[in-house]
């Protein structure tokens, strides 16, 4: 017999078992999950077996994991990025100096947890096109928060096609759409970032909630 969890006398009841028949089911039941059916009486072996002939089977639902955001390959991939722009800014860039790259990623993780998208494909179609948002608040931060180009770029390709990290095999360059990017590596000064930071969780924020089908109040 198949080993569970408890008897199912409640559901030989509901089928008209008289009592004593119950009892005698609940202890060879019992006495089956602790030392084997094998070592019941024959007589007591067919009972059980009259028993679980005229239970329903019990179905093997298969359990559905649902990976959180932090496990989804989109999250991952800025993750990757975010990790190798701030090993770069550690020895590239002056120390009060701050890239906007860095503001970018680090505001689009925070609001990927905060605002939880699923980030199946249909978000991540949508997610593609954040590179013009990117695009604009880097030209922003020239227009309106004094950023500078750093004196050493940082190649967003070479990074991800050269890393001995295990990399998902479908990402590709964050710059893929916007190659005119690894040009520049803006960099702000520290007196700037959090109101930069601002603009940046604005724009991003605005464009996930009105984009991300996941995300859409109306749906």
């Amino acid at each position: 017999m198949k080993k569970e969890l408890s008897h199912r006398s409640h559901e030989l009841k509901a089928l008209g078992w008289n009592q004593e028949d119950l009892i005698r089911y609940e202890d060879l039941w019992d006495y089956s999950q602790r030392w084997g059916l094998i070592n019941l009486e024959r007589e007591d072996r067919q009972f059980l077996k009259k028993a679980e002939k005229l239970l329903p089977k019990i179905q093997n639902k298969k359990i559905s994991i649902k990976k959180t955001i932090e496990e989804k390959s989109y999250y991952l991939w800025l993750n990757f990025y975010i990790d190798e722009i701030k090993i770069f800014s550690n020895s590239n860039i002056p120390k009060n100096k701050y890239g906007v790259w860095t503001l970018l990623i680090e505001e689009e993780i925070r609001l990927l947890k905060e605002l939880q998208p699923v980030m199946g494909l249909p978000d991540t179609l949508k997610a593609k096109n954040i590179f013009e948002i990117r695009k604009e608040l880097i030209n922003k931060a020239f227009r309106e928060f004094d950023a500078e180009n750093n004196n050493k770029s940082f190649n967003f390709d070479e990074v991800l096609n050269n890393s001995e990290k295990d990399v998902g095999k479908n990402w590709k360059s964050i710059t893929e759409k916007d190659p005119e990017a690894n040009k520049t590596f803006p960099i702000i000064d520290s007196a700037n970032i959090e109101k930069l930071r601002s603009a940046i969780k604005e724009d991003l924020s605005f464009y996930m909630k009105n984009n991300y089908p996941s995300l859409k109040k109306d749906l």
